[in-house]
């Protein structure tokens, strides 16, 4: 029996095979859940974009367009939407039937020396049948998992914008910084001079010029640190569109933006519910009871079934057989994965409790930090700064005029400094804790206010 014999032989079980094949088809899935209403308006780098794509960095970079760069061109965000996409994957490769088996068995050959004429051929075609919802349930374990990474990768993305926005707030804030260091060095420089000026006219002893030399020249080291400070918050920016260093001159923010009131605390907990790592433990508790359910179904033991053609070449006829088989459940009922099931089920209800409490508390940290910082900008900037504006320019007025001595003037010039520092820290820290809670509840703090007005 040559090979074009066998092949035919093959044909009936080989279309049977191909059409128990069309039947294992799975449709699309999308793990992605909805966005967060924070910064849902900015397009999120996807896994159909090219990686290193050239952007274009404006001269001025405004927040909006800092946002907007990192969600595009995140690398981390991208690794995250690959992981997506995998998921998806997976649940496609979840939804398929087991393959079939065929084998072909010739027995009696070259009997008596007669070859393949007194052979028996026997092409068997084997199907496990999944019972019990077998398939059904790994495909919404499949489909539980993917939901997470999708929840994972919306984590991802708020992340992103939310440390975006903090390294954007930590560059303007430098920027005032250096712009400060470099006017507190003019103010040096004009101390020192009005400081000369005495020590020429013998009104100050020599030693009072060397002090204002070494305020000057504090002051000068000072304003270098703030310029290194500067480039170092410039380039952990521009990192988050995966750029080496900054392109961008300079960033353009206002750290003196502040709510009049800041929301209660009872308005901002509801908000909770819209945090991805709380929203995904629906997801998650989904996977843990699929999987218990997927582990009750394995132990109903699968269907074998074959059917077999023979051909007996020594008379020429044919036949076929039929089987079917099954393990027998007597010592395996799959009882411990069941259990191992269940008690998975449990610790996931148990850390979702945790997680909530978790985030609760975080929020009441950052919300009474939001309370200190709108005091502290409150009070400095509208008393204090004002005020030691005044007694400087008073102190080195008198200072002049032989008014006041020199350590009056000195201790007037660095209370000046240290207010305007102290406003600089409390801008800033009020601006990270709104970034703060804003990520904890994925809402943005203006909006909410600006529903409360509406009520």
């Amino acid at each position: 029996m040559g090979q074009a014999m066998i092949f035919k032989k093959l044909l009936p079980v080989t279309v049977l095979a191909a059409l128990l094949a069309g039947c294992a088809s799975a449709g699309r899935y999308s793990a992605t859940p909805p966005p967060r209403a924070l910064g849902a308006e900015y397009a999120a780098v996807e896994t159909t974009a090219a990686t290193g794509t050239v952007v274009s960095v404006p001269g001025v970079l405004r927040l909006t367009d800092a946002l907007a760069l990192a969600l595009r061109g995140n690398p981390d965000l991208a690794a995250f939407s690959y992981e997506v996409r995998a998921a998806e994957a997976r649940v496609l490769q979840a939804g398929v039937w087991p393959n079939p088996d065929i084998e072909l068995e010739i027995q009696e050959f070259d009997r008596g020396g007669k070859g393949f004429d007194s052979a028996e051929t026997t092409v068997t075609l084997g199907q496990l049948f999944e019972l019990g919802g077998k398939r059904r349930w790994r495909q919404r374990v499949a489909e539980a998992a993917g939901e997470l990474a999708g929840w994972d990768y919306e984590s991802k993305r708020l992340e992103v914008f939310t440390e975006t926005a903090r390294r954007f707030t930590k560059v303007v804030a430098a920027q005032v910084r250096l712009d400060r260091a470099r006017a507190s060095v003019g103010l040096a420089e004009q101390t020192s001079q009005a400081v000369g000026e005495r020590v020429s006219a013998g009104k100050e002893p020599p030693l009072q010029a060397s002090k204002s030399e070494a305020e000057l020249e504090m002051a000068r080291l000072d304003a270098r640190e703030a310029e290194q400070g500067l480039e170092v918050a410039r380039r952990n920016l521009a990192a988050m569109w995966g750029a080496e260093r900054a392109e961008f001159e300079e960033v353009r923010g206002k750290l003196d933006q502040i709510l009049r009131v800041i929301p209660a605390l009872d308005d901002l907990r509801p908000r909770l519910a819209q945090n991805p790592g709380l929203a995904r433990w629906v997801a998650e508790l989904g996977l843990r009871r699929a999987a218990l359910s997927a582990e009750k179904a394995a132990r109903i033991p699968d269907l074998e079934g074959a059917v077999s053609y023979l051909q007996f070449e020594e008379d020429g006829t044919e036949a076929f057989t039929f089987g079917i088989g099954m393990p027998l459940p007597l010592f395996d009922r799959n009882q411990g994965n069941i259990a191992a099931a269940a008690h998975g089920l449990a610790k996931a209800q148990a850390e979702r409790a945790a997680v909530e409490v978790g985030l609760a508390a975080e929020l009441a940290e950052a919300h009474a930090a939001l309370v200190v910082s709108h005091q502290r900008v409150a009070a400095l900037r509208d008393k204090v700064v004002p005020a030691m504006e005044q007694a400087y320019q008073a102190s080195l007025e008198g200072y002049q005029q032989g008014k006041f001595g020199f350590l009056d003037m000195l201790d007037a010039q660095r209370g000046l400094f240290e207010a305007q520092a102290a406003l600089l820290d409390a801008q800033s820290g009020y601006q990270l804790a709104v970034i703060d809670i804003q990520k904890l509840t994925a809402t943005n703090i203006e909006e909410l206010m600006n529903e409360k007005k509406e009520e």
